[in-house]
C-alpha cells in the first residue's frame, strides 16, 4: 500500500506595485518565508480576533488563546510555546529585475513614499540612496505542506492567504499602497476578478465566515477586523502606478500640507508624521487605513481598507479623532462589513 504524502497547496500572487523588500543592506534579492509568514500572521490576527474575543469574557483572556492558537498554527519562540508551526512554507521568486527610479520625491507616489526616495547629498555627507524595489508584474508562488495533524487548521490558512491577496503587500511602506500583491491562483482556483462588485462580493462572503465583534474602538486591543471595519474604491485606472499616484494626490489634498487638517489631527493615520511633536516624532503607531491596488479585468483600482482599534496605550497618545478617516471613506463610497 502507497503511503500518502503530505499536502499541499500552492497560491499564486502578483506584484501589482514595486515592492521594497530588502535584506540586510536594503537590497530587494528576494521575497523571504519569513516575510510572507509575519503577513499571514497579521492577517490571521486580524480575521479570528471577533470569534476568539467572542468566547471569552475580557481582552486578556482572548488575547492569551489568541497567542496560543497563533503559536500552534505559525509556530512559537517561546520557552513554554508549542514550538514548529503546523506547515512548511516555501516561496518561488519572481522572475523580474529591480528598479530604484520610481516615486520621484516630487511625485504624489512620493508624498506616500516618505524614506523610499533618495535624499541629500554626498557634499554634505548625507546622502541617502533611492531605495531599491521589486519591479511590479511578476508572480511569486506561496507553496504550503501541511503537516500531520493540521486539517483542523486548514480552512484559516487557506483564508488568510485570501486576506493577504485581498489587501495586503509586502516591504515598506506596504499601507501605503507599496508592495501591493493580488491573488491570481490558489490550488486550483483561478482567482480574477472582472468587475468591482464581484471583488466586494469575495471580499464579503470571506468576511462571512468570521464573527465581526461589535465593540467601542477603544476595546480592540489591535488591529482587526470588526463592525466598525470599512472598505471602499478610489481611482481605476491602465496601470498600478497611475492608480498610486491617483491615491497619493487624493490623500495629500486630504491631509497634507494645503489641506484644512492641523498638525494633531493628522496623528490619526499613524505616527510619527510630518509637523508632530517631539513626543509624537519619537512614538511609533501604523496608520489604520491602509491602501492597496488590485487588478480589476484589464485595470488597476485603488481599495482603502480601515481598521480602527485602540490607537495607542500610552494615556498622551491614544485620542484620536477617528471621524476624520470616516470623512475620507465616505468621500470615496465605504461599504461597511457589519452584514
Amino acid at each position: 500500500m502507497t503511503k500518502k504524502g503530505p499536502e499541499v497547496m500552492t497560491a499564486t500572487y502578483r506584484i501589482v506595485t514595486p515592492m521594497f523588500i530588502g535584506d540586510a543592506e536594503q537590497k530587494a534579492t528576494g521575497i523571504s518565508p519569513a516575510s510572507v509568514k509575519g503577513a499571514l500572521r497579521f492577517w490571521w490576527r486580524a480575521l479570528n480576533w471577533g470569534q476568539i474575543r467572542k468566547k471569552f469574557g475580557s481582552n486578556e483572556e482572548g488575547l492569551c488563546e489568541l497567542h496560543k492558537q497563533e503559536g500552534a498554527l505559525f509556530g512559537s519562540a517561546a520557552d513554554k510555546g508549542p514550538g514548529q508551526a503546523m506547515f512548511m512554507l516555501r516561496v518561488k521568486q519572481p522572475k523580474t529585475r529591480n528598479v530604484n527610479d520610481w516615486p520621484t520625491s516630487d511625485s504624489p507616489s512620493g508624498y506616500l513614499g516618505m524614506g523610499l526616495w533618495g535624499s541629500g547629498s554626498k557634499k554634505n555627507n548625507n546622502l541617502q540612496p533611492h531605495r531599491q524595489a521589486i519591479q511590479e508584474g511578476g508572480d511569486f508562488n506561496v507553496e504550503i505542506t501541511f503537516k500531520p495533524g493540521a486539517e483542523s487548521r486548514k480552512q484559516e490558512l487557506l483564508d488568510t492567504l485570501k486576506a493577504f491577496g485581498y489587501f495586503g503587500g509586502l516591504g515598506g511602506r506596504s499601507r501605503r499602497g507599496f508592495g501591493s500583491v493580488s491573488l491570481e491562483v490558489l490550488g486550483e482556483t483561478k482567482i480574477n476578478f472582472s468587475s468591482e462588485s464581484e471583488y466586494k462580493s469575495a471580499i464579503k462572503k470571506l468576511l462571512s465566515q468570521y464573527h465581526l465583534i461589535d465593540s467601542p474602538v477603544s476595546d480592540l486591543p489591535y488591529t482587526a477586523f470588526s463592525k466598525n471595519s470599512r472598505f471602499g474604491f478610489m481611482d481605476k485606472k491602465s496601470t498600478g502606478r497611475n492608480v498610486h499616484g491617483a491615491i497619493g494626490a487624493r490623500f495629500k489634498n486630504y491631509r497634507g500640507q494645503l489641506s484644512d487638517l492641523p498638525g494633531v489631527e493628522k496623528r490619526v493615520f499613524g505616527m510619527p508624521y510630518s509637523g508632530a511633536s517631539r513626543r509624537e516624532m519619537n512614538a511609533r503607531r501604523s496608520s489604520p487605513l491602509f491602501f492597496h491596488i488590485h487588478p480589476i479585468a484589464k485595470e488597476y483600482i485603488g481599495c482603502a481598507l480601515f481598521l480602527p482599534s485602540l490607537f495607542h496605550y500610552e494615556a498622551d497618545l491614544k485620542n484620536v479623532d477617528y471621524d476624520l478617516i470616516h470623512e475620507f471613506m465616505q468621500e470615496i463610497g465605504e461599504v461597511s462589513f457589519d452584514g
